[in-house]
């Protein structure tokens, strides 16, 4: 339901070292006050694969549901849709279908392991945090980067509708060039009463 910025670029791409393709399949049914619209994500996605991915390696799709922000039952609903696509793969990343502080970060992980093995044909794809690192000079997660927190920059999206409506800069670790032009010219077109203000708390915010 957010527009893909630096963390799900890195984490499709760490999934497209090891599979064929990748199926990025976006939300479009109701969301919370304040999400970025389905039509603006697509052009951001578009631009993101445009430019920074294989030609032919990615197919986007959209399904009209709403979120539930059912954390773990609803990561295993997401893998019974990919199912139906023929995925044979699930990403499943931070705070997967949470909402606040509700669920844990990785509470969606465990569940996978407690279902028969034959029940889901989609594998999960499991990953830790990422960020950025300004040592490392690259996107990271806690498996690959030895540097410490005041080196890390954690990239979500609740961060980069915050910095978007509030007109502030947004540094260029965040997100690609031509995924913040979209996004900036659809904030821009915005009234001040459509603005929703976001609240950060803590690591939190996706």
């Amino acid at each position: 339901r957010n527009p893909m910025h630096r963390s799900h670029e890195y984490l499709a791409k760490i999934a497209l070292e090891t599979l064929d393709g990748l199926f990025i399949h976006q939300l479009v049914g109701k969301l919370k006050a304040g999400d970025i619209p389905a039509d603006v994500r697509v052009n951001c996605i578009n631009s993101l694969v445009e430019n920074y991915f294989l030609d032919g390696s990615v197919v986007q799709g959209g399904y009209p549901l709403d979120m539930r922000y059912a954390g773990p039952r609803e990561a295993l609903l997401h893998a019974v849709f990919r199912q139906n696509y023929g995925c044979s793969h699930l990403i499943v990343g931070r705070d997967h279908a949470g909402v606040g502080d509700y669920y844990g970060p990785f509470a969606a992980h465990p569940i996978f392991d407690e279902i028969p093995s034959d029940a889901l044909h989609p594998q999960p794809l499991k990953n830790d945090w990422t960020f950025w690192c300004d040592k490392c000079g690259t996107m990271a997660s806690m498996r690959t980067c030895p540097h410490t927190a005041d080196d890390r920059v954690l990239v979500s999206g609740t961060k980069l509708r915050k910095l978007l409506s509030e007109g502030g800069d947004v540094p260029d670790n965040f997100s690609r060039p031509e995924v913040l032009e979209v996004l900036r010219n659809y904030y821009q077109g915005l009234q001040e009463h459509e603005k929703v203000k976001v609240e950060l708390k803590g690591h939190s915010a996706r």
